[in-house]
């Protein structure tokens, strides 16, 4: 049988054959710059390899050569690395001074300028808004200032007066003072009617009475409670406001109903008025009638029950204060013609209780609506306007001599 034949790593090559490379170069299989196999034969004297169609190594002498670009490549590496290296080392210095030693202002700055701070603003939010106004040369810097203060985190929202190129420092400690802030606080005390509210709000807030006017028209706009009927009067609540730049009327009447809101969330205004055989509504009337109606507030629960056991009596409950209401006026004692207005707040002609609220009512009002005294009084009389006295009976000639002793008060001027 003929000898079999030899063969090679790889099917059609004989061992040691090379194969071409792309370079028209040969090495062996899959390195394409190593160097060139020897080949087969005596080492005694040079060989010259031969590649496929007889061309001849380019060196002509013999000995194995290294391709250039192997050489050239670790070279390279190292020039780029130093390069980056250099390039990173510049990059890396200027972030660090940018980090912990920003650009920063030297004074207290210049000139006027307005900032808000908004609600749930970090450091960081606060610093791009100050650097974006010129307040401060670097987010960086107030942020440092920030973690470096004893209070980082009081930031308060609201408006601040401050100044162009402060040191960042010094406007961190600036936001946290309250005399930078600019606001209005506005009391609004209880018993007022809505009528009065937007004139005092028109007053003191830096907002026209007729821009609140034109909010009350849109009643809609205020988020008043479901019960409210879509009327603000008696859901107004008294308290003090602060009134901030660019807040419009609107927006003031909506904060004051939803303090509102709050504090008769914060009592159970709904479970605890149907758990009097009350609805939200007829109790927020009810504390209105006794605001009006009382001098001191330690007699506010016994007005309430006076109040009641007229309604369980079906007796009119026969309270200036709504006929006042009804005629747009004011004052202790109806006369006799103000008694005749035709009004469903006239609780001289009618029955129950009136439409609505006739006033804003505070805390121990609602309190009282709620939580009454227990007793049989079917009359009060504030017998001294000026000191709140007040008189309770449950007999209609001794209301008749109370009527008559607050006559008289009133006449010598008290």
């Amino acid at each position: 049988m003929p000898a079999a034949e030899q063969t090679g790593p790889f099917p059609g090559r004989g061992a040691g054959q090379g194969f071409r490379d792309g370079y028209g170069d040969t090495g062996d299989e899959g390195e394409g710059y190593g160097w060139e196999p020897e080949p087969p034969g005596d080492a005694s004297g040079p060989i010259v390899p031969m590649g496929p169609g007889g061309r001849r190594n380019r060196r002509g002498d013999g000995r194995p050569r290294r391709r250039g670009r192997r050489f050239s490549a670790p070279l390279i590496a190292v020039l780029v690395l130093a390069l980056f290296l250099s390039g990173g080392g510049i990059v890396g210095y200027h972030f660090l001074r940018q980090y912990l030693i920003p650009p920063d202002y030297s004074g207290s700055g210049y000139g006027s300028v307005i900032v808000q701070v908004k609600q749930s603003q970090t450091a960081s939010d606060v610093a791009r808004t100050l650097y974006g106004m010129g307040v401060v040369a670097s987010t960086r810097a107030f942020v440092n200032a920030a973690e470096q203060s004893s209070r980082p985190t009081a930031l308060e929202p609201g408006f601040y007066r401050m100044h162009r190129h402060m040191k960042a420092a010094l406007a961190f400690d600036l936001l946290l003072n309250p005399g930078a802030r600019i606001q209005l606080d506005v009391t609004i005390p209880e018993g007022l009617r809505a009528s009065q509210i937007v004139t005092t709000l028109g007053a003191k807030s830096g907002i026209s009475t007729a821009a609140y006017r034109a909010a009350l028209a849109d009643p809609a706009a205020l988020g008043l409670p479901a019960y409210a009927g879509g009327k603000p009067e008696g859901y107004l609540f008294p308290a003090t406001y602060p009134v901030e730049p660019r807040m419009t009327a609107t927006d003031v009447l909506r904060a004051m109903v939803r303090q509102f809101d709050a504090e008769a969330a914060r009592i159970n205004l709904v479970g605890v008025a149907r758990s009097v055989n009350l609805t939200p509504a007829e109790a927020i009337v009810v504390a209105s009638l006794v605001q009006a109606e009382g001098g001191r507030v330690a007699d506010f629960p016994k007005i309430a029950r006076v109040i009641y056991n007229r309604l369980a009596a079906n007796m009119p409950l026969q309270l200036d204060s709504t006929v006042m209401y009804a005629l747009h006026s004011y004052g202790i004692l109806a006369t006799n013609q103000q008694l005749q207005v035709s009004s469903p707040y006239n609780t001289y002609q009618h029955t129950g209780l009136p439409p609505g609220p006739i006033d804003s009512p505070g805390d121990a009002a609602v309190h009282a609506a709620l939580h009454p005294d227990k007793g049989t009084w079917l009359y009060f009389v504030t017998v001294n306007p000026k000191t709140g006295v007040t008189e309770f009976t449950s007999s209609y000639a001794a209301f008749v001599q109370l009527r008559a002793e607050l006559e008289q008060n009133l006449a010598h001027g008290g």
